[in-house]
């Protein structure tokens, strides 16, 4: 049977799942598919950092609030909160990323969960849910005011990624008139912008969970990272 007119698992034919995962596969560049792996797998581990500054307050064996078979509370240790979930999670990332890729390449749909869960949803379940719990099982108080730092650092590694492969005339972008009609220097600008916000967006994460709050000096490193755009794209298009 012609390869075009095959019936696909989803039944249609091969054409139609090839044009069906250019717009539902979320395809992406492979350096941009690299990038979003490499701060998304140190986002779902960041909150051992929180684990790791919460040690001695968190006993050693916790509840989970998760009745066994047996009827009596499931338990985990300390060291399976604080780097076990974390890790589960940075696993699940992975597989969610090779998936997505191994998909793309061969111009496949990916499944639902993974199409679903994407490339950001578990970094961003990690970091709220695992700080959550690390909290609850520390006895500290749990609520927005904590959150909200996160809420922070995860916008700027979303709008980072973004950036990273930015079309020209997206509504997030930078809109300096000296890069709208050069495609070298709008892409460059924008990939530099992509890394380093991403990494303002790490930083403030990884700052927060090991010292409890955010320090004045963070603000000193991370403002030069969210201001690169300007001097990159003046960089850019002079080259």
């Amino acid at each position: 049977m012609d390869q075009k007119k095959r019936k696909t698992s989803y039944g249609m034919t091969r054409e139609q799942e090839r044009a069906a995962s250019r717009h539902f596969g979320q395809h992406v560049s492979a350096p941009k598919a690299v990038c979003a792996l490499v701060f998304s797998l140190l986002c779902c581990a960041a909150p051992m950092l929180l684990g790791l500054r919460l040690w001695e307050a968190i006993p050693p064996v916790v509840q989970t609030g998760l009745i066994s078979t047996e009827g009596t509370d499931d338990s985990m240790s300390r060291a399976v909160l604080v780097f076990g979930v974390p890790g589960l999670f940075c696993l699940l990332d992975f597989v969610c990323h090779a998936q997505l890729w191994l998909n793309q390449k061969a111009e496949r749909i990916p499944p639902m969960p993974v199409r679903l869960f994407g490339r950001w949803v578990l970094p961003v379940l990690s970091v709220l849910l695992c700080s959550f719990w690390l909290l609850r099982a520390a006895g500290e108080p749990v609520g927005l005011p904590f959150f909200l730092p996160c809420l922070l650092a995860l916008l700027l590694l979303l709008i980072g990624v973004h950036f990273f492969d930015c079309p020209r005339g997206d509504t997030i972008a930078f809109p300096f008139k000296r890069i709208r009609y050069r495609e070298d220097a709008w892409q460059k600008t924008h990939r530099a912008a992509s890394v380093t916000w991403m990494a303002a967006g790490l930083l403030l994460l990884a700052v927060y969970f090991l010292a409890g709050h955010l320090p004045v000096w963070t603000a000193v490193v991370v403002l030069p990272l969210l201001l690169t755009p300007p001097p990159a794209s003046l960089y850019f298009t002079r080259k």
